[in-house]
C-alpha cells in the first residue's frame, strides 16, 4: 500500500513538472492568416529586442507596400568574423522607398514573441482613415 502511494505521488509530481503551458507555445492564428494585414519575424538579432522588433516591423512594411505598388529596396550586409574563440558580427541595413504619391497607412496590431525559437512576429493591419 505504501509503495502504491510513493508510486502516486511520484508520478503525480513528475507529471506536474513537464507540464508546458499551451499559452506559451501556442502561435496566434493571425500569423498564417493576417486578413487585410501582414505578418512578418525577425530572428535574434545582434543589438537586441528592440533591434529585433524594429527588423520585424521593417520587414512587415516592405511585405505591404508591396501590395499597393510601393517599392521599398532594402540592402542588408552582415560580416562574421571568428578568431581565436572570439566572433565578431556587423551589420548594415539601408531602406529607400519609392511611394509614387500614394498615401498608406499600416498600425502594428499585435506582437507575438516565440521564447522556443527567439522570433519576434508582428501583424501589420491597414488604419481606418
Amino acid at each position: 500500500m505504501k509503495k502504491r502511494l510513493r508510486f502516486l505521488i511520484s508520478w503525480l509530481f513528475l507529471s506536474a513538472c513537464t507540464t508546458v503551458s499551451p499559452s506559451i507555445s501556442t502561435k496566434p492564428d493571425w500569423i498564417d492568416n493576417p486578413g487585410k494585414g501582414v505578418s512578418a519575424s525577425a530572428a535574434m538579432h545582434i543589438r537586441g529586442r528592440v533591434a529585433q522588433e524594429n527588423l520585424a516591423i521593417l520587414r512587415a512594411r516592405e511585405e505591404y507596400a508591396k501590395r499597393f505598388g510601393v517599392t521599398i529596396q532594402s540592402t542588408q550586409t552582415q560580416a562574421t568574423t571568428i578568431a581565436n574563440d572570439r566572433v565578431s558580427t556587423v551589420g548594415l541595413q539601408v531602406a529607400q522607398e519609392d511611394t509614387n504619391h500614394k498615401d498608406i497607412r499600416a498600425m502594428v496590431k499585435a506582437k507575438w514573441y516565440d521564447m522556443e525559437k527567439d522570433v519576434i512576429w508582428i501583424w501589420l493591419v491597414p488604419t481606418d482613415q
